[in-house]
């Protein structure tokens, strides 16, 4: 019995019928209130990871890291956390989502 749960994926799921298991999903994708919440913001970095920032180009990390976005331009845009998470890790910038998948 579950009763939060966070779906991710590239799927949309189907109400397969007013019986199923899954008649009562909330597609959050698109809304402007729950853009951040699979990402970090400027925020998060500059305060929770502010004693891993010394070193390393503040700007940069933005340039590289921060420009995911569900929804129009008035939300607010997110840093990719596993990205964000090995540059801390390796000191060294580079294309590491991408990396995951070739």
């Amino acid at each position: 019995h579950l009763h939060l749960v966070l779906i991710t994926g590239v799927s949309k799921f189907s109400k397969v019928s007013l019986f199923s298991g899954l008649n009562n999903l909330r597609d959050i994708t698109l809304l402007p209130e729950y853009s951040t919440i699979c990402g970090y913001t400027d925020d998060d970095i500059d305060t929770v990871f502010a004693p891993e920032l010394p070193g390393l180009d503040r700007e940069a990390i933005r340039q590289w890291y921060n420009g995911y976005r569900w929804g129009g331009p008035e939300v607010t845009s997110v840093y990719n956390p596993f990205d964000a998470l090995l540059l801390l890790q390796n000191r060294e910038f580079g294309p590491y989502w991408f990396e995951s998948a070739t």
